[in-house]
């Protein structure tokens, strides 16, 4: 800090200090994006889960799909974190709805003259929500007493408390021999108001003593050994304990939806009643396409589906292996066109953000030449192949399970991404919870399949994967973790550097962008992300007068080269024998 005055009485002084510009740090390329089919959960909605319990409390667990099993797998193999996209087969807007769709479970629930009052329904979306059960029952709250008379028509009421009397709360007014009601619109000191423009029953003159009570109801909710119970609820919205907003904020289970019964008070209030079941939900799973796994994108609040991720930034792997169920439910080309359409789409969006990497399945197949057909159809160094799947221990535990590999692999890219670096390989990792192959590969189609970049897996102390290699047919993009550095490189280049924007394009900023970025490419050599015997061997940056000509600066376009020398596997370890045969001589 510089004094721009020198301090001689007490007061203020201006000081200034220069403006710390961020380091760059290595961007997180650990969190992975899973699309696919669950129990429950919101439909086409990224949702950040941190751990397997939290995902079975949003999604539930099953195994009519893969995507339950994926997730635990990856979590129990190193994953840190992912986002999980739950898809379902719905109709496009406009459309009229069909009895595929995913729908909620639900049940009305009448008022007290017998007209619909309140719609119950499930979280969301599938058929776990067929087995809630619900109940409405009145009940009293605060009580007062009147202070003084009070003539019909009269829009206040003098009372002895007002404590538990709110806003929105319906209020009884009675004694021995009439009763009215009225909705509270204002609370002050021992002084309850209600307004004509509120619902409101006020017909006999009172006088002490008569009594005011407040009248509420509950909701129960059960789901199997789960109980939920809202109490104190009202029916209007100026109340704080309106049902709706109540339900909202605290329930897992359901949501309640306001149907603007005409019925006067009280008769707007639920009908008591005993536990009914909802009913009517459905998952959307057996109906859906291959449109309803790719979703939409347009825009903010319009996304839906492997799209939806899109916008998720954290986001650095792609996985769906639900994407195999369309190979199981309709055998042939046809099923395994809707599969690739899938895998084409999560590629197509890796290579045009150019910040993430797809983990793709193969059908289980014991012919080895379709497996090489399949891997064909795309060429890309932003994807990897892996087959066969794995036999996996599911939560439960019990048998294994046959799985595809891609929920598995991204938990062991994490797991290398975090003990060693995105320049380490995923390969050669014990793979925790596999059991076993659902096809054991000969040493001859493990060399086949590695030079077709199948990644396949070998049992040896345990189940391993063994091929990092991508599906690219460029030599320069052949290794995974080649692929995945320049991702790390680009992300932490983004939002290191986003400073910069609307700084002065002059010498001063190149020299800025020059340092931090030898710096920080200085620290992944030391760190063994790059070969070469020194730094000027392992990287370039070049940020100056060359590469921002005047035309670029007029255009207000800022370049910086750089050029990396990424390591790469030793997918080949030769060692050289040699067997002395000489013989002692005795003199």
């Amino acid at each position: 800090m510089r004094p721009t005055a020198e301090m001689r009485p007490p007061g203020v002084y201006a000081a200034f200090v220069d403006p710390a510009r961020p380091t760059l740090e290595i961007a997180d390329t650990r969190v992975t994006g899973f699309v696919g089919l669950t129990l429950k959960g919101p439909l086409h909605e990224p949702t950040r889960i941190a751990n397997w319990d939290e995902f079975v409390e949003t999604y539930g667990y099953s195994t009519d799909q893969y995507l339950s099993d994926a997730v635990f797998a990856f979590f129990r193999n190193g994953g840190s974190a992912c986002y999980v996209v739950r898809v379902a087969h719905t109709t496009a807007p406009g459309e009229q709805p069909s009895v595929d769709d995913a729908s909620c479970a639900e049940h009305v629930q009448a008022d007290d003259w017998n007209k619909p009052s309140l719609r119950i329904r499930a979280l969301n979306e599938g058929r776990w929500g067929n087995s809630i059960w619900v109940k409405c029952l009145h009940s009293t709250g605060a009580t007062a007493l009147l202070t003084r008379d009070l003539d019909v028509g009269s829009g206040e009421a003098h009372v002895n408390t007002v404590r538990g009397f709110e806003v929105g709360a319906l209020v009884r007014l009675y004694d021995r021999e009439n009763s009215d009601y009225v909705v509270v619109t204002e609370v002050g000191d021992k002084l309850i108001k209600w307004s004509k423009e509120t619902p409101v029953n006020r017909r006999h003159r009172a006088a002490a003593p008569t009594h005011l009570e407040v009248m509420e109801f509950e909701i129960h909710v059960a789901l199997r050994d789960r109980r939920e119970v809202f109490k104190n609820l009202q029916m209007h919205p100026l109340s704080r304990n309106y049902a709706p907003r109540v339900v909202a904020s605290r329930s897992r289970l359901i949501r309640v939806e306001d149907l603007g019964t005409r019925s006067p008070v009280p008769h707007n209030l639920p009908e008591p009643q005993p536990m009914v079941r909802l009913a009517g939900g459905r998952d959307g799973a057996d109906a859906v396409t291959p449109e309803d796994f790719i979703g939409i994108d347009n825009g903010p609040g319009e996304r839906a589906g492997l799209l939806a991720l899109g916008a998720m930034e954290e986001v650095a792997l792609l996985a769906a292996p639900d994407a195999m169920l369309f190979c199981e439910r309709e055998r042939g080309p046809a099923g395994e066109m809707r599969a690739q359409r899938i895998q084409e789409a999560m590629v197509s969006l890796c290579e045009n953000q150019k910040d993430r990497f797809a983990i793709l399945d193969i059908p289980p197949s014991k012919d080895i030449e379709w497996v090489q057909r399949w891997r064909r159809h795309l060429d890309s160094s932003y994807c990897a192949y892996y087959w066969p799947w794995l036999t996996m221990v599911g939560p439960e535990g019990g048998k294994g399970r046959a799985v595809p590999p891609s929920g598995v692999m991204a938990g062991i890219y994490a797991q290398r991404d975090t003990t060693d670096g995105v320049h380490s390989a995923p390969a050669n990792v014990s793979i925790i919870g596999a059991e076993d192959l659902s096809l054991r590969v000969t040493e001859d189609h493990l060399g086949i399949l590695n030079a077709s970049s199948v990644n396949t897996f070998r049992i040896q102390r345990g189940v391993r994967p063994w091929g990092a290699r991508t599906a690219s047919t460029d030599p320069d993009w052949r290794y995974i973790n080649v692929r995945r550095l320049f991702i790390m490189l680009r992300r932490t280049l983004d939002v290191g550097f986003s400073w910069v924007t609307f700084e002065p394009n002059s010498h001063g900023t190149w020299a800025a962008v020059q340092l931090a970025t030898a710096t920080f490419l200085e620290s992944l050599w030391k760190k063994g992300m790059l070969i070469g015997g020194k730094p000027e061997e392992a990287f370039f940056v070049q940020c100056d007068a060359e590469t921002n000509p005047a035309d670029n600066i007029d255009k207000g376009i800022l370049t910086c080269n750089i050029g990396v020398a990424p390591t790469v596997p030793s997918e080949f370890v030769m060692i050289s024998m040699v067997q002395d045969m000489g013989t002692d001589q005795v003199g």
